[in-house]
């Protein structure tokens, strides 16, 4: 069986739910909470792949979080909806430091226009910092001089999640173990966690019971696909980003090293 497939996300999510993982959105995660699988999606393209996942773990009798960008062909009202209506948390999925080249004020006026923009579609409470490789910005900084909260904003994965008691499993090198190539898709951690390259040795690791028990998996849905083609397409095209990211990855740490 190929890799980042549909059939396999459905096969690992059974693997979870069969050795008693609670997967659920970051909104109703409660702290402490053992033998817990946070799901989240980031939506940076292809939204109908998102509602193919929603569907997937909604037959699955799970709901988790999908963060989706502001742009007119990836928040599509039908589909964010119908997401909502499988009982899944919708998030704001901002980018608008990297947007506005790192303009503070032009930034959060239109943080608070994109975020309006998407409750008119959906209830929305949480959001997450997208990470563009080609920007020297991070999103995140807009919190250093700005609050979220006052915009009616309950969570910031990135801030308000604890990554030294919750270990974070991220796709977005269409691998699992891809930080190499995450020029700003990680989290700080002093903790040294379990890691795994492929969705088989993370279910693996769940039929073991040495995989972590309360973890955080990013899934990106635009990545998996059961058809050929469009699977081949994809892998192609991230093993050439990872090579670029790579090197963006070792200039900046040459670039930190001797400033």
């Amino acid at each position: 069986m190929r890799d980042f497939t549909l059939k396999l996300y459905e096969n690992l999510l059974t693997t979870l739910k069969l050795k008693g993982f609670i997967v659920q959105p970051i909104d109703n995660y409660q702290n402490e909470q053992q033998n817990t699988i946070i799901l989240r999606h980031d939506i940076d393209a292809k939204p109908y792949k998102a509602l193919s996942m929603a569907l997937i773990e909604h037959k699955c009798d799970i709901s988790s979080s999908f963060f989706f960008k502001i742009q007119p062909d990836i928040l599509i009202p039908e589909i964010v909806q119908q997401i909502a209506t499988l009982d899944h948390k919708i998030g704001y999925h901002y980018e608008d430091l990297v947007r506005n080249h790192g303009n503070y004020s032009k930034a959060i006026s239109d943080f608070e226009r994109n975020l309006d923009l998407m409750r008119k579609v959906v209830p929305v409470t949480s959001i997450c910092a997208d990470g563009n490789p080609l920007s020297k910005y991070n999103n995140l900084w807009l919190w250093e001089k700005y609050d979220y909260r006052k915009f009616g904003i309950e969570c910031e994965i990135y801030l308000d999640v604890d990554y030294n008691k919750i270990a974070y499993y991220t796709d977005t090198s269409r691998c699992w173990d891809g930080n190499k190539y995450n020029v700003w898709d990680h989290v700080n951690s002093e903790r040294a966690w379990p890691q795994y390259h492929s969705t088989f040795d993370i279910m693996h690791a769940i039929n073991k019971g040495s995989f972590p028990v309360v973890s955080e998996i990013n899934i990106h849905p635009q990545r998996w696909s059961d058809s050929y083609s469009e699977w081949l397409i994809e892998l192609c095209t991230q093993n050439i980003k990872n090579i670029a990211k790579y090197i963006m990855v070792k200039r900046r740490e040459n670039n930190r090293t001797h400033a």
